[in-house]
Parts: C-alpha cells; structure tokens; sequence
C-alpha cells in the first residue's frame, strides 16, 4: 500500500516484440473504419504481478540501531521516502540519513532489521529479492557497508555473495548498483524463502576523518516480480472525433492472493498469514498512447478511483528505462481495491481504454502533378498524398510499419492498393479516360478512403474530388492569311462550358525548331529604368521542358545609376492575376556578377521557367555576365498552375528602380507574349501564333479569327484551343480531332531564263501550288520579289507583283518583267516573298554583251565568210567537183554557244520572323 517514488518494483519487459505483420487490407467496398474495429497486437499491453513488503522504523520487530543515540559530531535522522498509495501521504521511517559533522573520537554506527523471506504466490513469480536504495558521500578514514546474513540460530550458515559489501574509497558512492534492480541494490534471496534474514548498514570513522561522511539507506522492500502476461484483446477503432483512435484492450484472468501458507525454517512450521502487504500490477504499454483508463471488473480504479479519491498509482513512467522510451508504465496497487483482507482475487478482468491520435494527420490530399487540387480531368493522374504519423513515436520502423490501403468507390473502377508503410508517400491512380455511359463519372463528387493499420496503430482519412474535362469541337475557314475558328466547350457531361477563357494557338507541329517571339514596350520613362522588350524562345512547350524567357532593362538617365528590384508575376490569359509572384534583384551585389545600371545601359537577362509539383521554378541570368544564376520559386498563388495539364499563360514582368536600396516611384512593366503550354502529342511544335483571349458564350461556342502572315509556309499548320474554367478544368486536345490540321507551304519552280544582253528586257516565270488539303484551308495572298544580286551587285528587287492569291490546293504562275544588268556576267536571279518569309526560287542568270540571238547569227556568218576563202583558194590551186563544194558548204553547221546552268526551286520558309511588335 505505498509507492516508491523512484522506479518501484518494475522491470523491462522481455516479451518479443517480433515483426508487427501485416493486417488484411480493408474491404474495397467500405470507405472507414469508423465502425469495424481493428485487432491490434497483443503485446501492445502487457503486465506483470508483483508483490512486495516494505521495511520501515515501525516494521515488526523494530529495527536496532547502535548506540541508540548519536556521538558527538554525528546525525541520524529518520527520512520519509515512501508514499502511501491509498492515502497520498509519506510514509514514516522508510529511510534515514546518517552524518558526521566533526568527530572528536573514533566510532561506529549500526542500522540492523530482521526481515522475512516469504514464499510469493503470484503469477509468474518465482524468485524474491532484497531491494534497497544505499548511497552517499566518503571522505578520508571513513567507510561505509551494508551486509545481508542469516539471522541466528542460523547465523553460522554459509550465505552466498554478494552477501556485503564495504565502501572505503573516499567520494560518492556507489560506483555503481545492480544492473536492471529498480533500486541500486538486489539481492536474489530466493533461496532463502522462509528464513529469518539479518540487513545491517555499518558506518564507521576515526579521529581524522572530520566533517563531510553523509549517508543514505531507504525503500528497503521484500519483493517478487512475475513474468509478463500479454493482453487476451486489443481493438482499435475511430473515435466519433475523427482525429482520435481509440483503444480496448483486456487484461484476463488476473489472479492473486496476499495470504498464503510459508514453511519457516529452520522450524519447518507450516504458518498462514497475510504475508505480502502488497501486490501490484504493472502495466506497460506504447508511449504515444495517452488518456489511460483502468477498469477493474466494471469499476475504473485509475485515474479516478471512486471510493477512495486519494488513491494513487504505484508508480507511473512515460519512459520506461532500456526501451528507448517507447514504452510507457502503470503500476497499481490491487490491495486497495479489494473491499475485505486478506486479498483473495480469482478471474477478475481488467479493461484498458486509451486513445491515440489518428496517424494519417493531416488529411490526405489528391495532387494533380504534384500540385494539390480537387479537380481532375478525365484520364489524369491522380496522386493521393498521405502522411503517416505513428503514435509509437521512439519504436524501431519495424514495428511502426503497417498496411496502408487507399481505396476509390467501385463505380470508378481503379483497384485498391494496399502497401507497407510507416510513414505514407504519393501514391499515383489513373483516372477513368471518358465520363463513362452517360456520363455519370463526370460533375459528381467522388471520395477516395487511406486506410493505415499496424498492430499498433491505426488511421484513417478521405478526401473528395471531382472529375471532368472541357471537350472542344472547332471547324475553321480560310480567308486572306487568315482562319476563321468557330467551335464549342462542351463539359463531360455534355453541358456547355459557358463564360471561359480561350485562347486560339497555331503552330507548326513536328517542327522543332522555334522562331524568338517579341513583345516590345509601348512607353518608356526619360529618367529611370524600364524593360524596352521581352521574348519567349519557344513559346510552345510541353512538361519536362522550360520555357526560355528573354528581357532587356534599359537605363535613360544619364546621372544616375540604379539597382533594379524586378517582379515576374505569372497571369492567366486575359491578363488574369492570381498572386503568383517571385521578386529577384538585380544589379550591384545580385550574385549575377552584375554592377549597377548606369546610362546608356541595356541588359538583358535569361528566365526558365519549368513548372514542377513543387511550384514554379523560375532561374535567373544574365547574359551580360553569364556566370552565374538565381535559383527562385514562385509563390503558389491562388490558382497554382499544375504542371501535367495544358494551359496558356503569360508572364508580367515590372521593375522598380532603386537607389541606396531605396524604391524609387512609378514601377515599370511590360507583358509578355502568350505561351502554349501543349501536351506531348503537340510537341515538338513550332510557336507561329496566340491570340488575344476570348470567352465562350451562354452555350459554349466560340469564333474568332486568326490573322497573321506567320500562318504561311507551315508544313503541319495545326490551330487549337487552350482553356481553363475557374476550376482549373483544362480542354483536352486529342489530334487530330480537336484541332485545324493543314499545309500552307508553296511547291515552286521557275521557268529557265536564257542569257539576256546588259540592259535588256527579259521575264521570268514562277509557278507555284498550294500543298493544302483542306479546301476550307489558309488562301494565301503573298507579294512575289524579283531580286538580283551577284556579280559585286547587291541585292536589288528589280520586279514585284502584289496580291498573287493561291487558293487550298490551287496553282497560279507569276510572271515579271525586269531588265538585265549594264555589267556582264554571272548573276543570282531569286523569287522572294515577304509573308512567305523566304526565297520561293531561284537560278543563275548569265548577262552578255548582245542579245541572245544576235549571239547565235554571229557565229553563223563567220562561218560562211570562211567558206569563201577556203573556195577561192581551191580554185586557184585545184578546179573541184562544184556541186561537192557547194554541198560542203550548206551542211556547215552554225556554232551555238551552250546555256547557262540550270534553275533552283525553293519551297523553304527561312527559320527568322519579323516579328510584329503589336500585342495580339
């Protein structure tokens, strides 16, 4: 009926832990286990018994102490160190403390019980020991010892070590007790049950030793601990508070009994008595397990006992030594709670009620590309975060490793998952690729359940989202350099998308080449900085890659130099904010290795931006200095932007000047152009054009035309919608049923044009068709260039034909008047466009000193005079057969000099825009 205020009459336990195991998983047709308990191990609870009397100044017979009364220059004085559990009160005379002050003469002080060594009889209990706490200070010619001996008439019996020991060395002491006693000193007794024991302390000192000896002895106790018991059930199961877990857990049959028959020796007498004052229950159990309830037979015996309000626990421990502190104890003292003495208790039950915290905390959350959202388009990749948390928070990971089931409703049809885990993770579902029949997975609240159970644990979460996905539908029709869109954004469920912002793209698909894009500035303060221009590399891109981003700070004030403070905010299309932000300064100290912008200064730097599950990663540079980079991320903002769905964006970048770090007024900032950020099947892409934003009507449908010469010469010309509902519900493209697929490039070659005399007349021929073949396709309306060059002559455009129009598919030649050269030779004749951005064809043109067939007679007639000669002289030397000399001369062939080299086509667009500084 006490408790030792120490660490009691309790030991480690030794039960095998073993491996926790794996549960089954949960039936895939429950989403929580609110009302289907869990079985937990049932060594999560275990008890032992214990028994124990304790030795005090009242004890029966009465301690001897020797002498009686203290020497001069000595103290002993009776502590209480014990308290009593049914009162919450010390108990007298459980410890004493010796001193000596000054000694004037040699002495010697005693302390000598007579304890009894009874049989234990509870569980488990085999063995009986003698526990004490003896400890203090030596100094010079002092010593100190305790001494453990039969108690006459078997004093002469041999008693085994350690039966004493003597502590001589000046300082504290012990160096150290029993290893695993619950005080410093054990001594296994078992022996000797039923014998009659003397316990001596001895304390002695001579005229030299002076003051400073101190002495402690206290908790001196008979004790028997048992063996550990596991609990017969343990249940785990969700509180009506979702956060809480609670626990159930039996202790059965607990039996003991204070009153027992002890044979004593060396009488052999047979005597029943009341001999353990004092049998109690140690209850280990997790650490992390809180709110403990005892219940004894329906009656709760701990924290409250009603009966007796003062009652308190034997001992209590949140970190039981040599466990690593993930155990935790409570001891009980049984006799206080038995209604009679002696104590007689068969088949009594005790229940356990406990909690912990639900482990999944906080709630699981569904992530589309890393970033958490609770809407999803068909066919994505759901991500379900989990974070486990074990209430056995000091135990090896073995044993906090449980199931953790994660399961979706049946109509959904992705199979549940169970995994092991301790601590939870991503875990990757593909949701269904449709709205299914009749579209009923579509606008519908779904809820997907984690389970996490172990054999000591258990936690539980859900989580609800939605699906759907934006379906587009667009025709178009071609007009001067330009196509008219017309379509619909339809919801899964057949609904049309009303109110949402599009934007219009076109691009060359499969080309992967980009042309820059620049949007430059359209005002431009005198005295302080300003961004004069900013360019997307590749404004079409696609996850895993970035998106290369160009500006230029220009400095105008020509007296004062700044530093820059610049934010780059990311905008939906409208321009839309929503507070995703990265400020970055820039200038003298920015780790760029960049100094201050001085007059006349224009800077430009380098952006990438990649969109991660992680946010926005934005890396700065500097292309002046280009040694260095900022590693940034963007503020998530109020609609982050999630990196596995297609979009359209646009970035607004605004620059504060700053001079001794401090803001200037009247920012500037500029946007940039509008970006596609596609799906893999539209990448590789090259960024040919974006338009401004437009918003469906009541019904969904659209229209909206695109105008533009960078829509001619694409080879895969494609033309698509991106749109974003306020959900985040994204259109999903599917080639090539959602897009305008088309060519615009021109077959062309070019009629030969024969050598033409300096100065003179001549025309060209070039024929070209529409490789289109749509016949509602882009008409194309180009203005055809003749240039020449070569010869040391520049580039010259010497004829030019406006409004040349090849319809889808059509042909149309065009030909142009021009006049050669003054100087002769060999020059470089090319058929050029502007809105085609190329040479269309080309050949080599050979200008001579005649016309072409003066070039012919002349050689001709030469030929002829010849003739002459060689007749006359065969006249004067022969008379030949006339007819054979005429016939020589009319086969004489006339020489002809051989044509130029041949005619080069071009069809090529060049891989450089002009780019139209106007915002689209």
């Amino acid at each position: 009926m006490f408790l030792i205020l120490s660490t009691g009459l309790v030991a480690t336990p030794s039960v095998s832990r073993g491996n926790p195991g794996v549960l089954a998983p949960a039936n895939p047709s429950t989403n929580a286990p609110l009302n289907d308990p869990k079985n937990g191990t049932l060594t999560a609870f275990n008890y032992t018994y214990s028994q124990a009397n304790l030795y005090t100044n009242s004890s029966s017979p009465a301690p001897i102490v020797t002498p009686s009364t203290s020497a001069t220059g000595t103290s002993f004085v009776w502590k209480n160190t014990v308290t009593e559990t049914s009162t919450n009160t010390t108990i007298p005379g459980s410890g004493f403390l010796f001193n000596v002050t000054g000694a004037a003469a040699a002495g010697k002080k005693t302390v000598e019980w007579n304890i009894t060594i009874p049989k234990p009889d509870c569980p488990g209990c085999t063995n009986v020991s003698v526990n004490f706490d003896f400890n203090g200070t030596l100094i010079k010619g002092s010593n100190a010892s305790y001494t453990l001996s039969l108690f006459a008439p078997n004093s002469t019996t041999p008693f085994p070590s350690p039966r004493s020991s003597t502590f001589t060395t000046p300082g504290s002491f012990p160096s150290a007790g029993t290893n695993g006693c619950p005080e410093i000193f054990c001594i296994d007794v078992t022996p000797y049950m039923g014998y009659h024991l003397n316990l001596t302390f001895a304390f002695a000192w001579n005229t030299t030793t002076g003051a400073g000896m101190a002495a402690f002895v206290g908790e001196i106790a008979v004790a028997s601990i048992g063996s550990f018991y596991p609990s017969v059930s343990n249940y785990m199961q969700q509180d009506s508070n979702p956060n809480i877990i609670d626990h159930t857990t039996k202790l059965f049959p607990l039996n003991y009994n204070n009153s027992l028959s002890v044979r004593l020796r060396p009488s052999n007498q047979n005597v029943t008595a009341t001999w353990w004052k004092n049998v109690v229950i140690s209850i280990y159990y997790p650490s992390g397990y809180k709110n403990i309830r005892i219940f004894q037979n329906n009656t709760e015996i701990f924290p409250a006992f009603t009966p007796n309000p003062k009652e308190i626990p034997f001992e209590t421990q949140n970190c039981v030594p040599a466990t690593n502190c993930d155990r935790a104890l409570i001891s009980l003292n049984m006799t206080d709670f038995a209604p009679t003495q002696p104590v007689n208790v068969h088949n009594s039950t005790i229940t356990i009620l406990s909690t912990t915290l639900n482990t999944i905390s906080p709630p699981i959350s569904t992530l589309s590309g890393g970033v958490a959202t609770q809407f999803f388009t068909s066919g994505d990749t759901i991500g379900i975060k989990v974070a486990n948390r074990p209430s056995i928070v000091n135990a090896s990971t073995t044993l906090q490793t449980g199931s953790l089931t994660i399961t979706f409703p049946a109509s959904l049809s992705i199979q549940s998952s169970t995994v092991p885990t301790a601590t939870g993770g991503i875990y990757n579902f593909t949701l269904p690729s449709s709205c299914g029949f009749n579209n009923q997975l579509c606008d519908t609240p779904w809820t997907v359940t984690a389970v996490f159970s172990s054999r000591f644990d258990l936690g539980n979460s859900s989580a609800t989202f939605r699906i759907n996905l934006l379906q587009v539908s667009l025709t178009g029709t071609g007009g001067s350099n330009s196509l008219r869109v017309q379509g619909t954004l339809q919801y899964g469920n057949g609904t049309g998308a009303a109110n949402v912002n599009a934007t219009l793209f076109a691009v060359d698909h499969g080309t992967p080449i980009n042309t820059p894009y620049t949007y430059n500035g359209l005002s431009h303060p005198s005295d302080r900085l300003y961004i004069s221009n900013v360019t997307l590399v590749n404004g079409v891109f696609t996850q895993g890659q970035s998106l290369i981003m160009l500006f230029t700070i220009v400095n105008p004030n020509v007296t004062q130099a700044y530093n820059a403070t610049v934010t780059i905010e990311h905008d939906w299309p409208g321009p839309q904010r929503h507070n995703m932000t990265v400020p970055v300064f820039l200038g003298l100290g920015d780790i760029l290795g960049d100094f201050a912008f001085t007059n006349a200064t224009a800077r430009t730097y380098m952006v990438q931006i990649t969109f991660t599950g992680t946010g926005v990663q934005a890396v700065v540079t500097s292309v002046f200095t280009n040694n260095h980079t900022k590693a940034l991320v963007m503020t998530q903002g109020t609609s982050p932007v999630v990196p596995n769905r297609a979009h359209a964006g646009l970035f607004n970048i605004t620059i504060t000047s700053m001079i001794n770090n401090k803001t200037q007024a009247s920012p500037n900032s500029i946007l940039s152009p509008t970006y596609a950020y596609v799906t893999s099947s539209l990448a590789p892409s090259k960024y040919l054009y974006g338009s401004s934003v437009f918003q469906t009507k009541s019904d969904g449908s659209f229209a909206a035309t695109i105008s533009s010469d960078s829509l001619l010469g694409a080879k895969t010309l494609t033309v698509f919608v991106l749109a974003r509902d306020a959900f985040g519900i994204v259109v999903v493209n599917n080639l090539p049923s959602t897009t305008f697929t088309d060519s615009t490039t021109l077959l062309s070659n070019a009629d030969p044009v024969g050598p033409v005399a300096k100065g003179q007349l001549a025309t060209a021929t070039l024929h070209l068709k529409s490789n289109a073949t749509q016949p509602n396709g882009v008409i194309e309306v180009i203005t055809v260039n003749l240039i020449i060059q070569g010869n040391g002559m520049s580039a010259q455009t010497v004829a030019m034909l406006t409004g040349v129009t090849i319809a889808p598919g059509a042909s149309q030649t065009v030909t142009l008047s021009f006049t050669a050269p003054s100087n002769t030779g060999s020059y470089t004749l090319t058929f050029s466009s502007p809105e085609y951005e190329g040479p269309l064809a080309s050949q080599t043109l050979q200008v001579t000193i005649l016309q072409s067939n003066l070039q012919i007679l002349i050689p001709a007639a030469t030929g002829v005079v010849a003739a002459i000669i060689v007749l006359g002289f065969y006249l004067v030397r022969r008379q030949p057969d006339e007819e054979k000399v005429e016939e020589k001369t009319r086969t004489k062939p006339a020489s002809e000099k051989t044509r130029p080299g041949g005619v080069r086509t071009s069809p090529a667009k060049s891989l450089t825009r002009t780019q139209d500084p106007r915002r689209l």
